[in-house]
């Protein structure tokens, strides 16, 4: 009885902390994106920041989050830490940054603060320095993916603490060599990683498929098959070759849960599982190109970009699951195995139906 109670306790905790997890992000990972659209003497540039990054220093209520008017109050502030800490050069003079605005707002499920900033040159841009230093002393494991525009020009990489000075070059994309392109591509398999260890949609979704699995033989047709239709969506909708609503996408995700959940409880095998898995691994597929989309796919080797995000989606999906399934198949030898998963699938299903509601508002 001490174990069951134990244990009934451990996945109620787990299901808090993911709910917990997804609103309050972890403080110690986060990331930013730095969109640059150049044109003639001009740099617009959108700089989005995760609210987590700047609770310590502007959060002046304690109340874990940031408003526009505690940010408007304080804009003088945050206006010299972008000086401080974001440099543009040209021809080794920095140009003087102009902030347009700035506002909460939402990019890839994380809340943050969106600034619109202008740089003017005296000439046309040719070539540009970006030095990036801001939020590595609070979140040394911050990173920013950015996007350089221009034309037809086109430019990815993403910054962290040993990676905070690029040299840009404007120039036609066939003439263009992208620099430290397995690094870029390895950036890309680590966020992979990152996008199913922190996508606790993803990961309660698999939790609910093995619930159920009474052999590792079961579990392993149902994650392959989870696998492989995820991929296809992720190719084709990263590729453009079809288009969805990412809104209702993410509705849609938490649904696929909350079925799955139901299915827990009045089903006893696997057997046909499987089939179910395809058919909803494909919509997972199309949000995780949706968060892929939103790191901007460099142009020059997208196949590239697009394989190595997969394949560390699926290296940290068999991360959890060669620790998940052994404890799992080790408990179905206990005569109340039944009744727990039928618990940890109700209190799922609540869980997921919560967010399925947040997102349709």
């Amino acid at each position: 009885m001490k174990l069951r109670a134990f244990l009934s306790l451990f996945i109620v905790t787990l299901i808090f902390c993911a709910n917990a997890s997804t609103s309050f992000a972890h403080t110690d990972k986060s990331r930013g994106y730095s969109v640059l659209n150049i044109k003639g003497k001009t740099i617009e540039y959108e700089l989005f920041l995760d609210q987590i990054d700047m609770l310590e220093q502007f959060d002046t209520n304690k109340d874990k989050q940031l408003e526009n008017e505690e940010l408007s109050s304080q804009i003088e502030r945050i206006e010299s830490v972008l000086q401080k800490d974001l440099r543009i050069d040209v021809d080794s003079k920095p140009l003087t940054m102009e902030m347009l605005s700035m506002e909460l707002a939402e990019k890839a499920s994380t809340i943050g603060v969106m600034f619109k900033l202008r740089l003017t040159a005296e000439e046309a841009i040719e070539q540009f320095n970006l030095h990036y230093d801001l939020m590595f002393e609070d979140a040394p494991r911050h990173t920013n993916v950015l996007l350089v525009h221009s034309g037809e020009f086109f430019y990815q990489n993403i910054l962290d603490t040993k990676k905070r000075d690029v040299q840009i070059t404007i120039a036609q994309p066939e003439n263009i060599v992208q620099p430290e392109s397995e690094s870029v591509l390895w950036k890309y398999f680590v966020l992979g990683i990152e996008h199913i260890l922190i996508g606790y949609d993803h990961l309660l979704f698999l939790l609910s498929l093995v619930l159920i699995a009474s052999r590792f033989k079961d579990a392993l047709k149902i994650v392959t098959a989870f696998t492989i239709a995820h991929s296809i969506t992720l190719f084709l909708v990263a590729t453009d070759r079809i288009q969805v609503s990412s809104h209702w996408v993410e509705a849609l995700i938490p649904l696929t849960i909350c079925y799955v959940a139901v299915e827990n409880i009045f089903v006893q095998k696997a057997k046909w599982r499987w089939q179910l898995t395809t058919l909803f691994g494909l919509i997972h597929g199309m949000g995780f190109a949706g968060a892929l989309a939103e790191t901007g796919l460099p142009k020059s080797n997208l196949i590239g970009s697009l394989l190595t995000f997969n394949l560390g989606v699926e290296a940290g999906q068999l991360m959890i699951l060669s620790l998940l399934l052994p404890f799992l198949l080790w408990l179905r030898k206990f005569p109340w195995y039944r009744k727990m998963m039928i618990s940890a699938s109700c209190l799922i299903f609540v869980l997921a139906f919560y967010w399925l509601i947040l997102r349709l508002q």
